[in-house]
């Protein structure tokens, strides 16, 4: 009988050796490499993509308008957010969950990425109301340079305050390893009051009432149209290019955030693991975010003229005549086609 044990215990060893060197299943190494490649092109088209759009602003002083400082704000977000977030994520989703780096960056990295979401969609809110005082209202003070600048320093203010619970809740789980929010009792309330916030304040509110500014600009341009002052006949029509660019920017945001809200909404309310933070669909969740850091210099380059002709000049290494700009300069429009 022990030595049908041992022969037993034998096979089960070399079974279970078997199973340990066995290579993944083929589908699972595709999926892994189409992930990473996705994953790797997002990376690539953010980062050039969106220090491209910093660098025209910066060295083309013709370029720094309302809009434009507005659009860097924006792309400094997606910027970080794409530094912050495909480098150090990727390697907590490989070690399911378990986090592979010191302690104290538990309490930095995801609310860095908390914070960058938040001053997207407070930019893009701070775009919908200039067009919006722009256009719906000509004969009010507009929004100069200066104001601009206040605006984005208000801007990050408000996304610190909004993330400074989650840094003082995060912390590594000597038990398990993994970097979660260890929130007081009760525990549950709490974390659903502040995902219930985040929704709130970086998607539920702000994106409604931009686009109803958009609304109220559209009905504006189409029956008075002829009321908006302008320089020159034509800029109507560039006026309501750079209203499609903006739409379409929000538009962008709202597809790629709402999947990520849901699935952390669905975490905090229908599961009792965090955990499930590595799984397939809150993976895809987190690749649509990613890949609106990606989207943004695209619609740019596509609904604005200048910034084509700057990329253009750059790939030709042509140098564009730099103009001056006023400090106090208030931008009705972007030149755009």
């Amino acid at each position: 009988m022990s030595a049908l044990n041992a022969t037993i215990g034998e096979t089960i060893a070399q079974s279970n050796q078997s199973i340990q060197i066995c290579p993944p299943p083929r589908h699972e190494l595709v999926v892994k490499v189409l992930k990473y490649f996705i994953f790797g092109a997002i990376f690539a088209v953010s980062l050039s993509g969106n220090c491209f759009v910093c660098w025209v602003v910066w060295k083309r002083l013709r370029m720094r308008t309302v809009m434009n400082y507005y659009l860097v704000n924006l792309a400094a977000a997606d910027l970080a957010f794409t530094l912050i977030c495909i480098p150090f994520d990727l390697p907590v989703q490989e070690k399911s969950c378990i986090w592979p780096y010191f302690g104290a960056l538990c309490k930095v990295l995801f609310p860095l990425q908390t914070l960058c979401a938040s001053a997207s969609v407070f930019t893009l809110t701070a775009i919908g109301y200039s067009r919006y005082r722009a256009i719906v209202h000509p004969l009010k003070t507009q929004i100069g340079l200066a104001d601009a600048k206040k605006s984005i320093y208000l801007i990050w203010l408000a996304s610190l305050v909004l993330v400074f619970p989650y840094v003082l809740v995060l912390r590594v789980n000597p038990s398990t390893g993994h970097c979660e929010e260890g929130w007081p009792e009760p525990k549950q309330i709490y974390s659903r009051i502040y995902s219930f916030t985040i929704f709130f304040v970086e998607y539920a509110i702000p994106l409604p009432v931009v686009f109803v500014s958009y609304l109220k600009i559209c009905r504006e341009l189409r029956l008075n149209g002829d009321r908006v002052p302008v320089a020159q006949p034509d800029q109507i029509k560039d006026s309501e290019k750079v209203l499609k660019m903006s739409i379409v920017i929000t538009i962008v945001f709202a597809v790629c955030a709402l999947p990520n809200h849901i699935a952390w909404l669905v975490l905090d309310f229908f599961s009792d693991n965090k955990c499930a933070q590595c799984n397939t669909w809150v993976i895809l969740a987190n690749m649509f975010v990613f890949a609106n850091s990606a989207a943004d210099p695209i619609v740019y380059t596509v609904f604005n003229r200048r910034y084509r002709d700057e990329f253009k000049s750059l790939l030709n290494c042509q140098e564009v005549e730099m103009g001056e700009h006023n400090e106090n300069a208030v931008d009705l429009d972007d030149r755009v086609v």
